[in-house]
């Protein structure tokens, strides 16, 4: 690993730690029960078990779960960032911090986050069932997300005629472009021409390769002369509104759907957050029903129009 990356991925780790670490481990259940525990550490009266270490890092974002099981020392990176924070919120705490109406305001925040995290876990688990004849009924409907278009895959080489140049400039473009093609069809290198002789900045280092391109992508002249070869032909000078192109396509890709299952699990967890979303939103329209809940939204326009008043003029 990086040194630039260890110390983001510190940065990230400590981050995730005082989010999870603090709320669940601190201000949760703070002592170990009476009964044998595996410890891990203790910083004066918290404790950390093995199991909701474990249960922490399970509770993790996708990727530092990854990077934890790629590199086991990692863990012990993350048990000593335990105990660095546990240890700077003791002395926050000595010092009255907690008392602080601004830091009071956060810590409410973010117990707000994980509790209502928390419940939505609870309350949707085991109620959002996608079944196999719901897979295959979105998989009919939408089979056009599942459809890749014919692609080829070409390179070029362009002969550049200014806009507005008289047919002097464009004959001689097309002679050149020409000659050019006898050259390849005498055996030289494509790429090697390319470099050489075309205009084009985006492909020319690249010996003129376009990579792969789907119809709808280029100029209409170009794309039908491209996809009207088969892979190893050459094209005539193609004239477009760039001027001339020689084009030589290197591989075809025919239009291909996947199979139902091979993006059964892709649906299954789409409708699943369909499905959660739906239930979370009827969830909501209930509890505004149990709780008041006022939202005055001019104030945040009337927040932009002083913003706008306060920016200096140019």
């Amino acid at each position: 690993m990086k040194p630039g990356n260890s110390c983001s991925f510190t940065i990230k780790m400590f981050l995730a730690l005082a989010g999870f670490f603090l709320i669940f481990g601190l201000y949760g259940s703070t002592f170990a029960s009476e009964k044998k525990e595996n410890i891990l550490a203790q910083v004066g009266p918290y404790k950390l078990t093995l199991e909701k270490f474990e249960n922490q890092i399970q509770s993790l974002p996708p990727q530092l779960q990854m990077a934890l099981l790629r590199n086991p020392h990692l863990k012990e990176q993350f048990l000593d960032r335990w105990v660095d924070i546990t240890l700077i919120a003791q002395e926050a705490r000595d010092r009255k911090l907690d008392q602080d109406p601004e830091v009071q305001a956060k810590i409410e925040d973010i117990m707000n986050a994980v509790l209502a995290q928390e419940f939505l876990h609870r309350e949707m688990d085991g109620k959002v069932r996608i079944t196999d004849d719901e897979i295959e009924t979105y998989y009919k409907g939408h089979k056009d997300e599942f459809t890749s278009p014919e692609s080829v895959k070409a390179s070029h080489i362009l002969l550049k005629v200014p806009k507005g140049a008289d047919d002097k400039a464009w004959e001689e473009a097309e002679s050149k472009a020409e000659d050019i093609k006898k050259k390849l069809e005498n055996g030289e290198d494509f790429a090697k021409l390319a470099k050489k002789y075309s205009d084009d900045p985006g492909s020319r280092d690249k010996g003129g390769d376009l990579g792969f391109f789907t119809k709808g992508r280029m100029v209409p002249e170009f794309e039908s002369a491209a996809f009207s070869l088969k892979p190893g032909e050459l094209s005539d000078p193609v004239k477009t509104e760039f001027g001339y192109h020689i084009i030589e396509v290197k591989e075809k890709k025919a239009a291909s759907t996947k199979t139902l299952q091979a993006v059964q699990a892709q649906i299954r967890q789409r409708l699943q957050k369909e499905k959660q979303q739906q239930l979370q939103d009827e969830l909501i329209k209930k509890l505004k029903v149990k709780y008041p809940v006022k939202v005055n939204k001019d104030l945040l326009a009337e927040d932009k129009s002083q913003e706008d008043a306060a920016q200096p003029k140019k």
